[in-house]
């Protein structure tokens, strides 16, 4: 057996959720039937979902018609197929996107290098315009990747949080955002991809109040967080132009109504809130819209 293989099967016990999970998604690719039993048994201890979805890739890897779905008691048999699903899509989101940065990256480079020597006024002109909107799209790809990728789950303040992405995002002095939670809110999850998902709502919040008649007051776009006894939330209330276009469809990648916007932002922040268990609601109210994010709770 490897020494890499040996490193990760010392790590299926370790009480760090993020350890557990490494290893999880190391034999989710790696698994050999020599490591049946160590994975098994992980598997019968195991209460965070997506690390089980993970073990039972890896034992799907090595047994015949997901026979291994068996030796799994903590988990309810008829949640296996969807939590399943979702995590085979979050690994095919994250292989893809990383394919694409991997061969892109490099010929996007050369031919802006190329054009900036050849095209006259090349910052001004519609080649230099279509390269920008491809390093866009490249960048979006990127977010992707990490939205797909393991949650790296941590303990922080969502408040700290919360301020920072008010503080990095392009609110003007017309608009006023007022916050709502408690302070020192010390909760369990990814905070990379909890400030991913909240400056994509932020974001969406301050396009939709500005883009109000100028004749009318803004009115203030409300951060409020907190937490139940199973889960943590934020919510992004505005009362902008509301949403337009098709609800269902929002979450789509590349849809999107607004000129200029690559459609990818309600995608990449689904899938991060999925990544960690969790959901992003979109609900439109009488004027403007709420952008919910909740994740669960995890047990150790």
């Amino acid at each position: 057996m490897s020494q890499s293989a040996d490193h990760f099967l010392r790590r299926l016990k370790s009480e760090t959720q993020t350890e557990r999970l490494e290893a999880a998604r190391y034999f989710a690719a790696n698994a050999t039937p020599s490591h049946e039993a160590a994975l098994r048994e992980a598997l019968t201890r195991e209460r965070v979902h997506w690390i089980s979805a993970a073990l039972k890739r890896a034992l799907a890897k090595i047994l015949p018609n997901a026979e291994f779905i068996s030796a799994e008691s903590s988990v309810d048999r008829d949640d296996v197929p969807e939590r399943f699903a979702a995590q085979v899509y979050a690994d095919a989101l994250e292989t893809a996107a990383s394919e694409l940065i991997h061969e892109v990256e490099p010929i996007l480079g050369t031919l802006r290098l190329a054009a900036e020597g050849e095209v006259p006024n090349f910052g001004e002109s519609n080649t230099g315009r279509n390269l920008d909107r491809l390093d866009d799209l490249l960048a979006a790809f990127s977010r992707l990747r990490r939205a797909a990728s393991a949650p790296k789950t941590e303990d922080f303040s969502l408040d700290e949080v919360v301020q920072r992405c008010i503080q990095e995002s392009p609110v003007s002095e017309s608009i006023h955002i007022q916050k709502a939670g408690p302070l020192q809110c010390i909760v369990a999850g990814d905070s990379g991809l909890i400030a991913m998902c909240l400056n994509n709502g932020l974001r969406n919040a301050i396009e939709a109040t500005s883009a109000l008649s100028a004749h009318t007051k803004s009115p203030p776009i409300t951060i409020a967080w907190g937490q139940t006894d199973i889960d943590y939330w934020v919510s992004i209330v505005d009362s902008g132009v509301g949403f337009k276009g098709n609800l269902q469809r929002a979450f789509e990648m590349g849809t999107t109504t607004k000129q200029g916007h690559l459609g990818m932002g309600l995608a990449i922040a689904n899938q991060a809130l999925s990544s960690m268990g969790g959901t992003l609601l979109l609900l439109p109210n009488a004027r403007g819209v709420r952008f919910e994010m909740r994740w669960p709770k995890l047990v150790s």
